[in-house]
């Protein structure tokens, strides 16, 4: 969704990354292509083993100006051109007060989140990730199904915070954004693992270059804004600050060992989540190639 830029926002001082990285490998495994009757699709993230958080725009037929029915939503987590695994939505809570306009404030913008319910645990396959607002330094980035590259996950990383609440009603932060992206997880790199600290909803660079929005998990947890769907939220995981990966042997692989090969570490080494967020941070930190 494109959206008004924020007041104030400066160009980051760092260079943001980007990398496509493997569907069916933990974390990314969580992050999956949310398809919406043949029609449309956004991205969106398991924060349970049957809950998936995206944005509520992703649920809307504007042409009929009414929501999806449940059974048109389908989840395919690790999305890379085959689905491997596949959840139909069983029911789905949108944020108290949303409602679907293009030209709504960036206040009402900030209801644009919503909690799905699946009808299979999928998360007992693909692991899923822990969903709490951002309490200390961390890395940021997105993951999700870009337009440009929507068979696969992509990860910008690399993003500047620009603005957040209380300040300001979204989170705003500098990596890109295109068509696609929306419903996709804001991501914290820490040493535990990476955490969703929120879920993207728009950018005002349109095909990219400009920043992007996002609903930070902090906002989420306002019961008394959103009575209802903080409480859904609550229930299906917003929170916890624990993850979980897949068991090994299934589907998806536990362990992020080809996404560390391709970030060049050293073989031999342990391929663990906090030797992800210390691999990312040092990509960023180093000079781009020419």
């Amino acid at each position: 969704m494109m959206l008004v830029g924020v007041s104030g926002a400066a160009e980051a001082a760092a260079v943001p990354r980007q990398i496509a990285v493997p569907g069916m490998e933990y974390p990314w495994s969580a992050v999956g292509r949310l398809n919406v009757a043949g029609h449309s699709y956004c991205s969106a993230v398991l924060i349970s083993e049957r809950h998936v958080l995206t944005a509520a725009h992703c649920l809307w037929l504007a042409a009929e100006k009414r929501w999806w029915p449940a059974s048109a939503v389908h989840f395919v987590p690790g999305f890379q051109g085959d689905a491997v695994l596949v959840a139909d939505a069983k029911s789905y809570v949108v944020a108290d007060g949303y409602r679907f306009d293009r030209h709504v404030s960036a206040a009402d913008e900030a209801k644009d989140w919503a909690v799905i319910e699946l009808t299979q645990p999928l998360g007992r396959q693909t692991g899923w990730l822990a969903a709490a607002p951002l309490d200390q330094p961390a890395l940021l980035g997105h993951a999700g199904y870009r337009q440009d590259h929507r068979y696969q996950v992509t990860l910008d990383y690399g993003c500047q915070v620009l603005s957040q609440p209380p300040a300001t009603p979204l989170l705003w932060e500098s990596c890109e954004a295109v068509h696609g992206s929306s419903g996709g997880p804001l991501l914290a790199f820490l040493p535990g693992g990476p955490r969703v600290v929120g879920v993207v909803v728009g950018t005002t660079g349109g095909n990219g270059g400009g920043v992007t929005a996002a609903v930070s998990i902090s906002t989420m947890q306002d019961g008394a804004r959103f009575p209802v769907a903080a409480k859904a939220g609550q229930g299906a995981g917003i929170g916890k600050t624990i993850g979980h990966a897949p068991p090994a042997g299934g589907p998806a692989a536990p362990a992020p060992v080809e996404t560390l090969h391709d970030l060049g570490q050293v073989d031999g080494q342990p391929a663990t989540l906090s030797a992800l967020a210390e691999r990312l941070t040092k990509t960023v930190e180093e000079k781009p190639s020419r």
